[in-house]
């Protein structure tokens, strides 16, 4: 299952999952004035903005290249995500922490009623199902990669995004059930506007979280080791290789990486492959002229070798990391030449 189809199909369900709640909640605060309900409401209203933003992020992202962008435009998801970050910020966190503390300085009266306790329930259900949902995806996705460390890892932050906002929401909703409740028994608005403080605390460290993973993409984080180093092992592993120097990588995107390498090539490798066509022709080296023309041809044909080998080799390293969509070799000017006797392997 590939990241975008996931993530997509995990967004797209809580986008339209919160909307639904996000007017219902907003009409049980209406009816009861309840704090930790307007924090809920509140919550459900930023999350519907941000996983809107998240799948128009997902859209652009999988726009193909152009002359303008030709590595793609798989930052736009990154772009988006922060942006989404920021909103969870500033409508979750900041104003639900803002309407908690006003309603712990300046109460007003609660009127709570049973059926407020029925839409915290459908709430919890349906934020279960989505986070349940963008379980299934990083379970998909992840392999054998441990839970956690695949959440700090992901290259599409779209996907934890949901997963993070869905959980904090089922666990809002149990803050908000217990501290209405608490406040219906005791009669006092405390309670209440301490839920509403904690919910909005809660948001406000997804979003510093979100932020800081989406600050790392963007400033073009490394590609995980474990597909850095399969790819140095398999070059190193190569014949035609004498060592590689000077690896660079990039995550363009969901699932969509770069690698540069300096490679210094096995010359006497690629030498001895021609050997037969040397044969052939060294009898017929008796001028100057056909001295030429047969280096001319050699240099062409070691230039034509090393050409074929680099498309062979960048085919076998896409088979074995299929997100490397982008590989970048150069020649190692700097190498200084392997000994007669044999060519070496880079360990």
């Amino acid at each position: 299952m590939s990241a975008d189809s996931g993530s997509k199909g995990a967004v797209f369900a809580a986008l339209i999952c919160n909307a639904g709640l996000t007017v219902l909640k907003f009409t049980a605060f209406a009816f009861s004035g309840s704090g930790s309900m307007f924090s809920e409401a509140m919550h459900t209203l930023a999350d519907t903005a941000n996983q809107g933003l998240l799948y128009l992020g997902i859209k652009r992202s999988e726009k193909a290249p152009d002359a303008m962008f030709t590595y793609g435009y798989g930052g736009e998801r990154f772009l988006f995500a922060l942006l989404s970050a920021v909103g969870i910020f500033v409508l979750g966190c900041g104003v639900t922490v803002y309407h908690g503390i006003s309603s712990l300085l300046h109460p007003h009266p609660l009127d709570i009623r049973w059926w407020l306790f029925v839409i915290l329930g459908i709430s919890f259900v349906m934020n279960g199902y989505v986070l349940f949902k963008a379980i299934q995806a990083i379970n998909k996705t992840r392999g054998d990669v441990p839970f956690m460390r695949f959440l700090k890892t992901t290259t599409d932050p779209t996907i934890s995004a949901v997963l993070l906002e869905d959980g904090i929401a089922c666990g809002g909703v149990v803050i908000a059930v217990g501290c209405i409740g608490v406040s219906a028994m005791t009669r006092s608005h405390v309670p209440d506007a301490i839920g509403s403080i904690v919910i909005g605390g809660l948001l406000g460290f997804v979003a510093i979280w979100l932020g800081y993973q989406n600050r790392s993409l963007i400033l073009g984080r490394s590609i995980p080791k474990e597909a850095q180093e399969a790819a140095l092992a398999f070059l190193n592993a190569q014949p035609s290789v004498e060592c590689v120097r000077a690896i660079q990588s990039r995550v363009l995107g969901a699932d969509s990486y770069k690698l540069k390498a300096e490679i210094d090539w096995n010359g006497r490798w690629f030498g001895e492959q021609l050997a037969s066509w040397v044969n052939e022709r060294r009898a017929s080296l008796d001028s100057d002229d056909a001295a030429k023309q047969f280096a001319a041809d050699f240099g062409e044909r070691i230039s034509e070798a090393i050409a074929l080998e680099t498309d062979r080799i960048e085919k076998a390293l896409k088979e074995i990391i299929p997100q490397l969509h982008f590989l970048d070799f150069e020649g190692d000017a700097t190498a200084q030449p392997a000994p007669p006797q044999a060519a070496t392997v880079a360990p």
